[in-house]
């Protein structure tokens, strides 16, 4: 589901495979009210209204197909497919970048490209998996402050990449305490580009955005002694023992 609380509007899957429930919030009835298309061929996994029109809304779906619905909440919304040719699963999120125009969209299947990014409102997709480990995406956003960080609620804790912008970015951990989580939303605060991350299992963690060129897509770490082997001449028996960093 997907609140628009501009417009007072939420949006969910409908009861039928090409339907879209409305409700407007605010009246005295909580009856929805239907908007559908034929192009719709699979029920809608993903929902976000545009930060930049707040009567166009996208949809995506459990086969892989993106909608963007122009006077979502009017008495004739147009929908416009912008699927990617490479689009395979089922879409499990959608983010925007600086504007309209740059679209993010994730799957949350295995065995299938899980992020996709286009610079022309979906005329276009490019893939931007890179070294990413094939496992579910559920999540995505982008540093408002640097665009060429982006972070990803994944099966596994959350991931980053300082490069989202080569074409093949370098994703790394940055749980940072929140281990191996599954990360199913994230929201943010704008006053201070806080960001907070939902779990399923471990509650909720924050984190915060900056300008540098790489915050939370990746750690630092000093790799010295972080293993020692000994007795360095022995009988065929050795010990190897981890340091506290390690088990960090």
């Amino acid at each position: 589901a997907e609140l628009n609380s501009n417009e007072n509007y939420l949006f969910s899957d409908g009861s039928n495979i090409n339907e879209i429930n409305r409700y407007q919030l605010g009246t005295t009835s909580a009856t929805a009210d239907v908007i559908s298309n034929s192009g719709l061929t699979g029920s809608c996994t993903a929902f976000k209204v545009s930060p930049f029109s707040s009567t166009t809304l996208f949809v995506g779906t459990s086969n892989g197909k993106l909608f963007r619905v122009t006077n979502s909440t009017g008495v004739s919304p147009t929908f416009t497919e912008i699927t990617g040719n490479s689009f395979i699963g089922s879409i499990s999120s959608i983010a925007f970048g600086a504007t309209e125009n740059d679209i993010l969209v994730t799957f949350h299947n295995y065995g299938v490209t899980s992020v996709f990014y286009s610079s022309n409102a979906g005329g276009n997709w490019q893939n931007k998996e890179g070294n990413l480990p094939d496992l579910p995406v559920k999540a995505v956003m982008v540093n408002p402050l640097n665009p060429n960080e982006v972070i990803l609620g994944t099966e596994l804790g959350v991931w980053g990449t300082p490069n989202f912008n080569d074409a093949n970015p370098s994703w790394s951990r940055a749980q940072n305490g929140m281990k191996d989580a599954k990360v199913m939303s994230f929201d943010l605060r704008t006053a201070d580009n806080t960001i907070l991350a939902a779990t399923h299992g471990r509650g909720l963690f924050t984190g915060q955005f900056t300008a540098d060129d790489s915050t939370l897509s990746s750690k630092d770490n000093t790799l010295n002694n972080l293993v020692k082997v000994y007795p360095t001449v022995s009988n065929g028996n050795f010990k190897i023992s981890g340091s506290a960093q390690i088990r960090e």
